[in-house]
């Protein structure tokens, strides 16, 4: 029971977040492009996995594997969502 709120109380601070991000990107005129929206899509879903993972191996007591696999699903999730951010920025600058 514990974990179904806390993970709605993500999932709500997430919607609230990009719905707030949207609205800022528009306000500013910043267009992002179909790819973009994918890579970062997949870099906050990976990011997600990668918080559940930690959650779930620490709740049956394996803090090695939480941490580890924490790490090998997030830093790649950070990676792409870099990457995402640096491809917007840079084509928005151009322009």
């Amino acid at each position: 029971m514990q974990y179904f709120l806390l993970f709605g109380f993500i999932g709500s601070i997430l919607a609230i977040g990009l719905y707030s991000f949207t609205g800022w990107l528009r306000k500013r005129n910043v267009g992002v492009l179909w790819y973009e929206w994918l890579i970062g899509s997949v870099g906050l879903i990976m990011l997600l996995l990668a918080i559940q993972h930690l959650f779930g191996a620490m709740s049956e007591l394996f803090p090695y594997a939480a941490w580890s696999g924490f790490a090998a699903i997030g830093i790649p999730a950070l990676i792409l969502l870099l990457t995402a951010w640096q491809l917007i920025s840079r084509r928005n600058k151009q322009s």
